[in-house]
């Protein structure tokens, strides 16, 4: 008696579950799109066209080493002077254990690197160093 009452529960419940999946496929709902979302999202994109001509990215290039410290007052005072005097461009300061190092520019080739260190060479007359490194550029700027 126990093995038919079984079956009968067992029989009940896949029923259920089937009923419940099929009502679930059966009800499929249409949407209907305004027109005035494809026009807001053309404007969106004319809108993001110049933001993403310039973007930024990362590469290859050189930057220069102006100071390598252990004392950060001086790392932070020297990265303060490349503010000043450069403003267009970008000074990092890193900390490599034991020392701060300040490092200036992303400039692609090693040719444009030298020139700016010539340029830096009357602010900071000695120490300046060119290394290879990871730098940002701006993908699709004119120059």
């Amino acid at each position: 008696m126990k093995t038919p009452t079984k079956q009968i529960i067992l029989s009940c419940c896949l029923f259920i579950i089937t009923a419940s999946t099929y009502a679930q496929i059966a009800k499929s709902k249409y949407v209907i799109r305004d027109p005035r979302v494809d026009k807001l999202v053309e404007k969106q994109i004319e809108y993001n066209k110049p933001i993403y001509k310039e973007r930024k990215t990362v590469q290859s290039g050189f930057r220069i080493i102006v100071i390598s410290t252990s004392n950060r007052d001086d790392a932070t005072k020297a990265k303060g002077i490349l503010m000043r005097s450069f403003p267009d461009q970008k000074s990092y300061m890193l900390f490599q254990s034991p020392n701060f190092k300040v490092q200036f520019g992303n400039f692609r080739t090693y040719n444009e690197a030298e020139e700016m260190k010539s340029v830096m060479e009357s602010i900071f007359p000695r120490g300046l160093l060119i290394v290879p490194a990871k730098v940002e550029v701006i993908v699709g700027r004119e120059e």
